[in-house]
């Protein structure tokens, strides 16, 4: 059985670079997908949940890579 590391909402924006309340926008406006959630209610994001984050951030914020 495979185990994926699960991450908190915290070490997602930090991870991220994002705002909290960004995160939360973009989730509501469906811009990202919508992520498991822990018994608690909390949400629990896998790292290819943080790559979608990423690729959805860079698609409206490009990186100075992407500028020439």
């Amino acid at each position: 059985m495979v185990r994926h590391k699960f991450y908190s909402t915290k070490e997602v924006l930090k991870k991220v670079g994002i705002s909290r309340n960004t995160l939360f926008l973009w989730f509501k406006h469906r811009k990202i997908p919508q992520v498991q959630r822990d018994r608690n209610g909390h949400r629990i994001f896998t790292a290819r949940d943080i790559r979608e984050i990423l690729v959805y951030k860079n698609k409206i914020i490009p990186s100075n890579n992407d500028r020439l």
